[in-house]
């Protein structure tokens, strides 16, 4: 990119805090890291492994539903004051989910799981994508690369961070030990966080082109990718929450097992950042065909081999379809329908792989508590991953609105988008 004072401080700046802040949002802090604390929750109540799964559910159904009006408070109102909000209740939430299952049982797991799920929304990555929509233009898939991989950074160490504290302690300090992160680490990067200022909500936005929501709703692509996000997701989160319990089914240790699933995220990490790279140089949905190509592969290969070196191939193929999942999204959603109302039109997107992150871990338990085994719906994730890969193989190219104002003079090539270079 071209070295302007924006670029150097502000744009780079952005990345990291946005990568931070991904990591600790609500998805690797209590979606990616309840696998886990199955087995104990387990051990100490009993809870069957849906009953656990079912907390998730409520908390991704809450989230869905929470993501579009998130979605439009940003939009209306900047990122910082809904982010602080959402990082202070949901962090809160989580260090009171001990104190929920003690006194309430499963139904004040279930309370605090829709709590959770509705204060996570504006802390989630909706708030990082617009953010970094608006700084870069032609880096802007590498950008959303970095930033994103905070995901599989945060899914490789929460788990892990989680588990050495279950085992030095007791599950309940593992709660308390993850609540920690957005009450210190989520709060300290909302205060980084900075919007371009053509995207400040007292900007005078009416250079700012593309979609309207309501226009996005009237496309096919917008149905497209609510569908094929919500079938992804419904595959790869399903088998990422059982991940754990299965490779200890499998004879692992529960440390084995929590660093199989840092494995997993850290081969994810990686690919988000080639796949970001090449969102820049290739069309993106054949980036992101390749990527969830290779996760049905990886589903199939669990159900199909128990050999160490098998499953070692599967989960890091795993982990390449998890590295292509929401900044594929922020990605399409930016070139498909521009950044005019890009916070409620993702919130809509997003909102639907957070249903299919409801759904999937909730079968796959089911599934598990009805045969014993994951094997039937590890062959129904590796049939749904083969759909979205050939709905993003057929997938039309981007339109031509991509430029946010008209500039006063030529952008250099590799600009943040609406920010002039020196």
């Amino acid at each position: 990119m071209v070295k302007t004072r924006e670029t150097d401080f502000h744009g780079w700046t952005q990345i990291i805090a946005s990568t931070v802040g991904v990591a600790v949002c609500v998805i690797p802090i209590t979606i990616l890291s309840l696998g886990v604390f199955m087995v104990p929750l387990g051990d100490a109540y009993g809870f069957g492994r849906g009953d656990i799964s079912l907390a998730l559910t409520i908390l991704s159904f809450a989230m869905a539903a929470a993501l579009p009006v998130a979605g439009r408070l940003i939009d209306a109102y900047g990122v910082k004051i809904p982010m602080i909000a959402s990082y202070l209740i949901y962090g809160g939430g989580v260090a009171a989910i001990p104190f929920a299952i003690e006194n309430f049982g499963l139904p004040g797991f279930y309370a605090l799981a829709l709590l959770l799920g509705v204060a996570g929304a504006p802390s989630s990555t909706v708030a990082f994508v617009k953010v970094l929509s608006g700084w870069f233009d032609k880096s802007r898939g590498l950008a959303m690369g970095f930033a994103m991989s905070g995901i599989a950074l945060g899914g490789a160490i929460a788990p892990f961070y989680a588990a050495t504290l279950i085992e030095a302690f007791d599950w309940q300090t593992g709660f308390y030990g993850l609540a920690l992160l957005p009450l210190v680490v989520g709060l300290i990067t909302s205060f980084v966080l900075q919007e371009p200022p053509h995207l400040a909500p007292t900007a005078d936005r009416s250079g700012i082109t593309g979609m309207t929501q309501a226009e996005a709703l009237k496309t096919k692509v917008f149905w497209m990718l609510l569908f094929l996000f919500l079938v992804a997701a419904t595959a790869i989160h399903g088998i990422q929450i059982h991940l754990a319990p299965l490779l200890q089914d499998n004879g692992l240790t529960p440390e084995r097992a929590a660093l199989g699933v840092s494995f997993m995220f850290g081969i994810s990490v990686g690919a988000r950042l080639l796949a970001g790279y090449l969102f820049d140089k290739v069309f993106a949905p054949w980036i992101g065909a390749l990527c969830f190509f290779s996760a049905a592969i990886g589903a199939a290969l669990l159900f199909g081999t128990s050999a160490p070196a098998g499953m070692i191939i599967a989960v890091a193929l795993l982990g390449v379809g998890a590295g292509a999942e929401s900044d594929l999204m922020g990605y399409l959603v930016s070139r498909y329908f521009g950044l005019k109302a890009f916070g409620a039109i993702f919130g809509w997107i997003f909102g639907s792989l957070m249903v299919g992150s409801a759904i999937g871990p909730f079968l796959l338990g089911e599934s598990y508590d009805a045969t014993g085994s994951y094997v039937t719906a590890l062959i129904w994730c590796a049939g749904g991953l083969v759909v979205t890969t050939v709905m993003l193989a057929i997938l039309p190219r981007f339109p031509e609105f991509e430029k946010i104002a008209e500039p006063a003079k030529a952008e250099p090539k590799d600009s943040p988008a609406g920010v002039p270079a020196e």
